[in-house]
């Protein structure tokens, strides 16, 4: 697979990442510095779709961000169940890092955590030009009226109410990272 450097722009052959990574840490020739290439955002478009990191059938990842260990359990066995690849973040700050580190292909993200807000994060998420794009489905037990439009504006792509976790995270997870029809 051809990727760019997203540190100097070189263009690299990477052969050697498994199925399921996203990101790869790669010692890059030209500019000598580690890099995490996102093997779906730094490839170099081709002319044969064949090879490209989107056309693989792969598992997508899932970051689940929330201060509560039993909405992590139960998120973490839904979605595994479900076939996702389950990253999770206990806080506000931890989940903005593995974001950057790991480009998950969607965001739950709890709105009220500790050290950074839901809001927050979703504030620096789509300033982040590596990670902007990233699909967020927002959750809060506590917000359900009226934050639909704000969370818009902020870039969120749905809502949850944490009530609706076990009969609608799956299905919501699911809608959110479906191809777009053509």
């Amino acid at each position: 697979m051809l990727v760019r450097c997203p540190r100097c722009r070189a263009e690299i052959r990477i052969v050697d990442y498994a199925l399921e990574d996203r990101v790869v840490k790669y010692l890059c020739p030209s500019c000598a510095e580690i890099v995490r290439i996102d093997l779906e955002k730094d490839e170099v478009a081709s002319s044969s779709s064949s090879g490209s990191y989107r056309s693989l059938d792969r598992h997508k990842t899932v970051l689940v961000a929330d201060d509560t260990e039993e909405v992590l359990q139960a998120a973490s066995e839904l979605l595994g169940s479900a076939g996702f690849l389950v990253l999770l973040a206990r806080d506000g700050e931890e989940a903005m890092e593995t974001i950057r580190e790991e480009h998950p292909d969607l965001v739950v993200l709890d709105l009220l955590m500790p050290r950074m807000t839901g809001f927050d994060v979703l504030r620096e998420l789509r300033q982040d030009e590596r990670v902007k794009d990233t699909p967020v489905l927002a959750m809060s037990g506590v917000y359900k009226e009226n934050i639909l439009e704000f969370l818009h504006q902020l870039g969120a792509s749905g809502f949850l109410d944490k009530q609706q976790l076990t009969d609608s995270l799956v299905f919501r997870v699911q809608a959110l990272l479906a191809p777009a029809a053509s």
